[in-house]
């Protein structure tokens, strides 16, 4: 089987989006054949006049390459944003025309979890849904969103995944917390709460060191106003994969990810905790099915700095038990959220649908 994929750019170093980090693990691990289909800006890239028709003529490209590659099952990966939902939805119409089955898979996005405030977008999305053949959500509790809004829907609940690697040794020594954002510098993933939070707790003559990895429209601004806090205590370590992240997640404590909307199931947040770092992470589509605050990481309501705040002040000061944390953290994902279970119930998703 011969299967067209869309993902914005699978170079790391042009892109660290989730679904990009998702479909290369797809490409990567999975016995089909994958024609992988780009669609998404890369990071720093702007929907400026050059960008848009770019995202138009796309549209005929996409349909002559299903036809050219001869492509059995087509496999759209979107986020309910309004600029995916718009592509997406062309995506899915010329995949239809095409006669070609179609799996749409979702991956968070603001209109994920919040009501559409527009009814040209709800429309767009309600037809785009409805003319898959089956889609793959990251949760429950996604599911029954999706099927509340239409119960009619072949909704399939496909967890992330993420390889499980040889536990380190030893994790860093308790002297002072190394905390670790991994992700797009964009104001989503709550990085203007992330700064205030680290003001506060400077100001409390807290001592920790902050390691920053990623890419976005923010980098400059967060990675100035992080160095005026937290001086040599700041590490901007730019894009990373592969052994470097590794070695970076494992020499670290806290996994920070304090979103204020759009997260699906953050693979970062997976990986960290495959490592064995203490997450906290905003309560938010299907983050809540990972994390069980007290046991394996905590959760905190989207935008509020000063729960942010409290909750690293007792990880920092040593309240908390960091090391039957850390165990449970790894534990959960070994036994739920593992890469080779992951690829074969994919697969299963694929044959049944032909």
């Amino acid at each position: 089987m011969k299967i067209l994929i869309t993902a914005p750019s699978l170079e790391v170093n042009e892109n660290v989006s989730g679904i990009s980090s998702v479909v290369r693990q797809i490409i990567e691990h999975s016995g089909f054949e994958f024609y992988h289909f780009r669609a998404g800006r890369r990071d720093g890239e702007k929907a400026n006049a050059a960008w848009l028709p770019r995202q138009i003529l796309s549209v005929p490209r996409f349909y002559r390459a299903i036809v050219r590659e001869k492509i059995d099952l087509v496999h759209v990966n979107t986020a309910l944003t309004p600029l995916s939902i718009v592509r997406d939805a062309a995506f899915v119409r010329m995949a239809r025309l095409a006669k070609r089955p179609v799996v749409l898979h979702l991956h968070g996005g603001r209109f994920l979890a919040q009501d559409f405030d527009n009814r040209f977008l709800a429309n767009t999305a309600a037809k785009m849904l409805g003319s898959a053949n089956i889609i793959i959500v990251l949760s429950e509790l996604e599911k029954s969103i999706i099927k509340k809004r239409q119960p009619n829907l072949n909704v399939k609940v496909l967890e992330n995944a993420v390889e499980i690697k040889v536990a380190p040794s030893q994790r860093p020594s308790n002297d002072e917390k190394t905390i670790i954002f991994l992700g797009r510098l964009h104001e989503s993933k709550g990085l203007f709460d992330i700064i205030e939070a680290c003001r506060t707790l400077k100001s409390e003559n807290f001592d920790f060191r902050f390691n920053c990895f990623g890419a976005g429209d923010l980098k400059n601004q967060f990675v100035a106003e992080m160095t005026a806090i937290l001086g040599d205590r700041f590490y901007y370590g730019g894009v990373i994969s592969g052994a470097a992240k590794e070695k970076a997640l494992n020499e670290a404590d806290i996994f920070l990810l304090p979103s204020r909307y759009g997260e699906g199931l953050p693979m970062a947040m997976l990986e960290a905790m495959a490592a064995g770092c203490v997450v906290v992470a905003s309560e938010m589509a299907s983050v809540g099915s990972v994390i069980e605050t007290g046991e394996n990481g905590f959760m905190i309501e989207p935008g509020n700095v000063s729960q942010l705040t409290k909750r690293l002040r007792s990880l920092l000061s040593g309240e908390e038990n960091e090391e039957s944390l850390s165990i449970k953290a790894r534990a959960t994902i070994a036994e739920k959220y593992d890469l080779n279970h992951y690829i074969q119930k994919l697969e299963k998703i694929y044959t049944d649908i032909k």
